[in-house]
């Protein structure tokens, strides 16, 4: 089965889940794939959708990596 994630197609697993593409995805780029749970994820209309959800049911997913606090470094 095929989709994509963030405009890269994936191939996963019947049965699988959209935490498995997002897995594949991140370990295809080389991310580290811990940031997975934290992750906010969309189809393709921008509704959110959960890691659980069956893959099956979508063709499009994209996520957004959580915001972290930038180390600011002081101005002397």
């Amino acid at each position: 089965m095929r989709l994509k994630v963030n405009r890269k197609n994936i191939d996963v697993f019947e049965g699988a889940q959209v935490r498995h593409a997002i897995l594949s995805y991140f370990a295809l780029k080389g991310m580290d794939v811990d940031q997975v749970e934290s992750l906010t994820v969309y189809d393709r209309w921008g509704h959110e959708i959960d890691l659980g959800a069956p893959a099956s049911q979508f063709d499009v997913v994209r996520f957004k990596l959580p915001k972290t606090e930038t180390n600011n470094t002081e101005e002397r």
